[in-house]
């Protein structure tokens, strides 16, 4: 009776630590992580060569770097619009370096995430 009773508190004791761990709040990324993790998914999924790799680098930090600063701008459509406009250069300069079928697939892919984000809202 006590093996049980022990073996019951030690179970109840890790599903409440884990359920704890899984509760706390993601800690946000610095620019140079998303573009880091970006690049990679992007050498990964799409076989970037060295010079593409370190110029998607260089795209993906400075406008990840863009979006923190208009974060810290006052919420309103301006920022809408900014955002907006963010995503459009990006696509464009990513457009130059990238080839029609990498490009493709990327759009694909951007719109997958897309889908995602929005059956996780509902």
């Amino acid at each position: 009776m006590k093996n049980l009773i022990k073996n019951l508190f030690t179970v109840l004791l890790v599903i409440n630590t884990t359920t704890l761990f899984a509760q706390q709040p993601m800690q946000p990324r610095t620019p140079e992580e998303r573009a880091q993790r970006q690049t990679m998914w992007m050498q990964k999924n799409l076989g970037l060569t060295q010079d593409q790799n370190k110029k998607v680098y260089d795209i993906m930090l400075y406008h990840a770097q863009q979006a923190d600063a208009d974060k810290n701008m006052a919420p309103g459509p301006e920022k809408k619009m900014d955002k907006k406009e963010l995503k459009r250069d990006t696509d464009a300069e990513l457009k130059e370096v990238l080839t029609g079928d990498q490009y493709r697939q990327y759009q694909q892919h951007v719109e997958e995430m897309k889908a995602r984000r929005r059956e996780r809202r509902q």
